[in-house]
């Protein structure tokens, strides 16, 4: 599938989703919807607590690591602006002699219309684009970080390596990006078993959203991995965000531009 087909049914996804995940952010309310969009809503709130410190604690270590009076992040796929929210009140508090200039990205218009709401008076640029436009020139690039959530799996691996290059293109040398996205972990071979069942699930789930067929991608650490090295990617560190998984758990990376 090409990269514009992908995209186009992921922003039809994530226009769907949108109030849902302003409501998980922020506690807004939102309409109506089918049993199964509804089950998932009741595991977004869960799903937040858990992303967003795991990636603010990477990121502040960054910022600690590298001590600078300016530090610049871009958020790929940013949502409502969930994360930069947290993400830019934690650090300008905790870190008073460094300039935070911060830029969020995002295929949904539904979802950019609510982070603007979200983030006005903020001084965050926001954008409704794919990352992979070349003709993208943002203002506060090139970037000292770049965040990356739950996005690769909603992209097949030509396109998935197209979108890690076009961050890498944004990043300053030495620059670093930061990932959170599922993974296999299959401690018990006998696990992948199930796997095909859960994929068809997950498929499903998203079909039903936009009315058409659409694959979800499940990977496994190593196949992150060569994702993101074949990309320009040095990885310095991953882990899964929770050691209990057994079978499918949220994978954390820590990358640098080469």
């Amino acid at each position: 599938m090409s990269m514009e087909e992908e995209v186009t049914k992921c922003g039809k996804i994530h226009d769907v989703l949108a109030e849902h995940w302003n409501w998980a952010y922020y506690d807004t309310p939102h309409g109506e919807c089918s049993w199964l969009l509804a089950e998932y809503v009741e595991r977004l709130k869960e799903d937040v607590e858990r992303r967003v410190p795991v990636m603010l604690k990477e990121l502040e270590e960054l910022v600690e690591e590298y001590p600078s009076d300016s530090f610049s992040i871009l958020d790929v796929g940013c949502g409502v602006g969930g994360f930069l929210h947290g993400a830019l009140n934690l650090l300008s508090k905790k870190h008073k002699e460094v300039e935070f200039k911060t830029t969020g990205i995002d295929i949904s218009r539904e979802m950019i219309d609510y982070a603007k709401t979200n983030l006005q008076d903020t001084g965050i640029e926001l954008v409704c684009d794919s990352i992979t436009n070349q003709r993208l020139k943002f203002k506060n690039e090139p970037f000292d970080a770049a965040i990356l959530m739950v996005t690769l799996s909603f992209y097949n691996d030509e396109n998935s390596k197209e979108i890690l290059r076009a961050i890498h293109n944004k990043l300053k040398d030495g620059g670093f990006l930061l990932i959170l996205d599922f993974a296999w972990t299959y401690i018990w071979s006998g696990f992948k078993l199930f796997s095909k069942p859960l994929q068809s699930l997950t498929d499903t789930f998203f079909s039903h959203l936009i009315g058409e067929s659409f694959h979800f991608m499940n990977r496994t650490e190593d196949e992150l991995k060569e994702l993101i090295t074949e990309a320009g990617f040095d990885v310095k560190r991953a882990y899964l965000s929770e050691k209990k998984s057994k079978m499918k758990g949220m994978l954390v990376i820590r990358a640098q531009k080469k």
